[in-house]
């Protein structure tokens, strides 16, 4: 019988049986469809995550204090503004250096009153961190200088403060702590991943610090961090290893560090690897509902070779051998498998380009993904229809008759 012959006579049972061969195949489709747009959503997951990281510059720094987050921590020395100073006029590698003192406070605006978090920062914010103003402006020299009431309110804060425009808020007065201050600038919004500067406020460094600090520590002016731009992404390294250097021996250190530097090249290699793996892992665990499908297979052409025990006597005693019979049995299993597996992967990547149509999500159909669950399904048919085609070719042909 050649594989034209066995895979006519295939479809003409799986036409015959439509209900029972659907139920049987369906399985099979989820796990492909399952496979391809887990892979799918996971790439345009992985892509959302780097984006976010890149939004913020691939030659970033961020210095903490090892203090930072932990309630005793007085024998570790703070990160302070001369330190600041220091690795901006110190480190050839390094074109910016910011500084960030948050601090809660509660504001107030007619018969709004909530709780935020100020930064305290200097104008070169909004360019070491790539954020950009959507109304009015950022912080001026000449309000850190003259230490000017001034706020700059990022794209939530001024939603939840001031209503939908935007607009509204600038020059309208704003209470901190019941001090007042001047709204001049609104941000645009931007998702970052070191906090949500969307729902910030920010302020000259030395306003906050005065005004709700209050505090210095013996060795200054203390930071909650300290942002660094590095000039290029080539530069991070050495930017890295000489910002180390310089605060331990500004800090006279002997042991190990008492400030930690995250690399923002380094977290998004880690970002892309880690979320890889969970795509690999998820497609995984998606194609182990391929084999629910094969046992659906398999149980489905068991019931066939029984019903069909008396059309395999009579094949087998006009001519037909165990070979042709164990073929034909072979390619409805196999046949089975394919259909479910196109289908599956059909209704996946319509899902996925809706997505893409509809929704910010740039999800794509994974070419890999698609032939890796069309591969699994196919073998699955291929293995679980064995079973029942051999069962059906190694029927006696009396016995089958007589069935």
């Amino acid at each position: 019988m050649s594989f034209l012959v066995a895979a006519k006579m295939a479809w003409q049972m799986v036409r015959r049986h439509r209900l029972r061969t659907g139920l049987s195949m369906l399985g099979i489709l989820i796990g492909n469809a399952a496979v391809v747009a887990i892979a799918g959503f996971g790439h345009a997951a992985q892509e959302l995550a780097v984006d976010q990281f890149r939004a913020l510059g691939t030659n970033l720094l961020i210095v903490f204090s090892s203090s930072f987050g932990l309630a005793d921590a007085s024998n570790v020395r703070p990160l302070t503004l001369d330190d600041l100073r220091a690795i901006a006029a110190e480190v050839p590698a390094v074109s910016a250096a910011v500084p960030s003192l948050a601090v809660n406070v509660r504001a107030v605006r007619g018969g709004v009153d909530r709780r935020y978090e100020v930064i305290g920062t200097w104008p070169e914010y909004l360019s070491v961190l790539n954020l950009e103003v959507e109304e009015g402006r950022f912080l001026l020299p000449a309000d850190i200088e003259e230490q000017r009431p001034v706020v700059v309110l990022g794209s939530e804060s001024a939603r939840e403060l001031f209503g939908l425009d935007p607009a509204a808020a600038i020059g309208e007065t704003l209470l901190l702590n019941n001090l007042p201050f001047e709204v001049v600038g609104i941000l645009r919004p931007k998702p970052t991943v070191f906090g949500n500067n969307d729902a910030r406020l920010f302020l000259p460094v030395d306003v906050v610090a005065n005004r709700f600090v209050g505090r210095r520590s013996p060795y200054g002016l203390e930071l909650t961090a300290i942002f660094v731009s590095a000039r290029s992404e080539a530069d991070l390294p050495a930017a890295e290893f000489q910002i180390r250097n310089l605060l331990r021996q500004r800090h006279q250190l002997i042991g190990e560090d008492d400030f930690v530097i995250r690399n923002q090249k380094v977290l998004l290699d880690g970002a892309a690897r880690i979320l890889t793996l969970l795509r690999v892992l998820l497609s995984g665990t998606a194609a182990l509902s391929l084999l629910v499908g094969g046992v659906g297979i398999m149980n489905v052409m068991l019931i066939s070779v029984a019903e069909r025990t008396p059309e395999i006597g009579l094949r087998k005693a006009i001519g037909a051998d165990s070979r042709q019979i164990l073929q034909q049995f072979a390619a409805e299993a196999i046949l089975i498998a394919v259909s479910g597996g196109v289908a599956g992967i059909l209704l996946s990547s319509s899902l996925l380009v809706a997505v893409r149509m509809f929704t910010p999500l740039a999800t794509t159909v994974d070419p890999v993904a698609v032939v890796i669950s069309f591969s699994l399904s196919t073998g699955v048919g291929l293995v679980f229809g064995i079973f029942p085609a051999r069962k059906a070719a190694q029927l006696d042909p009396i016995e089958a008759l007589r069935a």
